[in-house]
């Protein structure tokens, strides 16, 4: 009967090991592509549990790997994200706070807003200072230098799922009243062109008011494809050593 109990124990073991993302309030990680002006690129997941929320924002422009060949300008920075559809929920107020890693010093000047616009009307979006401002902003890691604008603080992201430098997601992290499932709501994703004056917003649902159709595509973002892969092969190699290691033990 010892064996039957061993195994028990580690299949409970392996369900408290593995990371929780289904549960009643909503997690949701996708990656879009498109734009309205020009072609850009970004990885998302949002996870809500209560009144908190997490937006994990990576900018992938110019990342060809991770975009499956579509030609997005790598200088792109991201300065707004907008949510709507989402049933009447809103942010709180000044309960915005954002990490990664950052190029140049100076204030987050990212902030909260109900009711807000990105490129249309949202339910609320969290957007840097005016709607050209790129202080703040996330910028891909594989602009070069020409692509980036001088003397800017930027948030950035490396260019591929393997960093070269430890930059990593960009992340928003806030609070909501009402409930929110992430799932059942759209997204809207803003992106100036470095230093030029052109924008482009990238949208997953049909635009309120006018029923304009996404302009986006969304597919699993690689990033997260990447950490399923990886827990996959570590999860195989593990038991590789536990067989190894059984038989050992029956040779001795």
């Amino acid at each position: 009967m010892k064996k039957p109990v061993r195994f028990a124990a580690l299949f409970g073991a392996l369900a408290l090991g593995l990371p929780a993302a289904a549960h009643a309030d909503g997690f949701r990680s996708y990656k879009l592509c498109g734009g309205d002006t020009f072609a850009t690129c970004a990885a998302v997941t949002i996870n809500v549990v209560g009144s908190d929320v997490t937006v994990r924002l990576w900018n992938l422009s110019g990342n060809s790997a991770a975009t499956y060949g579509t030609n997005t300008y790598a200088g792109t920075i991201f300065n707004g994200i907008g949510f709507y559809n989402t049933n009447g929920v809103s942010a709180v107020i000044g309960t915005l706070s954002t990490s990664g890693t950052k190029l140049g010093g100076g204030p987050n000047t990212w902030r909260l807003a109900n009711n807000a616009t990105v490129a249309f009307g949202v339910d609320f979006r969290t957007q840097t200072t005016g709607s050209q401002n790129l202080n703040g902003g996330v910028a891909s890691g594989c602009a070069s230098n020409s692509q980036l604008p001088a003397n800017h603080n930027l948030w950035v992201n490396p260019c591929s799922g393997v960093s070269s430098n430890a930059a990593d997601w960009v992340t928003f992290q806030f609070k909501i009243t009402g409930n929110w499932d992430p799932n059942t709501s759209d997204i809207v994703i803003r992106g100036l062109n470095g230093p030029g004056p052109n924008a482009t917003e990238c949208w997953s649902g049909n635009v309120p008011g006018t029923n304009t159709p996404s302009n986006c595509t969304t597919v699993t973002p690689e990033p997260v494809s990447m950490t399923l892969l990886a827990t996959g092969l570590a999860g195989i190699g593990g038991m590789g050593a536990f067989r190894r290691r059984k038989q050992k033990q029956n040779v001795a």
